[in-house]
């Protein structure tokens, strides 16, 4: 009678995969020593993959379909259905750090995408999650600016163009990085700088009343009374 076969058989293999692909490289890599860190026969993994380069695609495809699913977690006109402002950016930042925490824990294999060679011919599905994104940033800058949050004269194209730059850019910041970042307050930071250049007259104003003032982050205000100069130091 025929054994039953390992129901976690795929995951260890895609687990040993990752391991060996981010030290080894794409070309570098062999079936021999992923079945053996994944202490499975080679048969094993033919039953699940057609080859390495099989694997590594769907590692890459799982990555990015998770990528996206919290990307559209967010709602597109979540501007519009938050209670109030902090509650729009606390969601906004929240969503971010999610995906850039992924990132993060898979900055070996993305960082692999970065390097060129036979891998970079999988970036487009990276480029294709980038395009995606894009967009969404453009569905919350329309909703927004339809909520009054955000400057009515926005170029949204441009913006979120440059916007989604700069989470790309972030990213491959990220993946390069030892240890891991605050992400959290990197984050927050980012949101800051892209406020100063979105948000609308009334926004800055209604952040300048909240607990957290929209001013330089990370900073102490050295004059809080600014009706009350402070003495010079002789």
């Amino acid at each position: 009678m025929p054994r039953p076969g390992d129901p976690s058989a795929k995951v260890k293999l895609l687990a040993a995969a990752e391991a060996v692909f981010v030290s080894r490289g794409l070309d570098g890599a062999k079936v021999e020593e992923i079945t053996r860190r994944a202490g499975l026969a080679k048969g094993t993994f033919y039953r699940h993959f057609d080859s390495k380069d099989d694997a590594f695609r769907f590692l890459i495809e799982s990555m990015v379909a998770r990528l996206a699913a919290y990307l559209d977690e967010m709602p597109a006109d979540a501007a519009e259905r938050c209670a109030d402002i902090q509650d729009f950016l606390d969601q906004w930042v929240s969503n971010d750090v999610r995906i850039f925490e992924l990132i993060w824990h898979n900055r070996g294999v993305f960082a692999l995408l970065l390097e060129g060679g036979r891998v970079a011919s999988y970036r487009h599905l990276v480029d294709e999650f980038a395009d995606r994104a894009r967009l969404k940033i453009r569905t919350f800058l329309e909703s927004a600016v339809r909520a009054g949050l955000y400057r009515g004269d926005l170029d949204l194209d441009l913006t979120s163009a440059f916007i989604a730059g700069a989470y790309d850019r972030l990213a491959r910041q990220i993946v390069r990085e030892r240890h891991q970042p605050d992400l959290r307050a990197m984050l927050r930071q980012v949101q800051f700088l892209v406020l100063r250049g979105v948000a609308s007259a009334a926004t800055l104003q209604a952040l300048e009343r909240t607990a957290v003032p929209l001013s330089r982050p990370g900073r102490s205000n050295p004059n809080p009374n600014p009706k009350k100069k402070t003495r010079a130091t002789p």
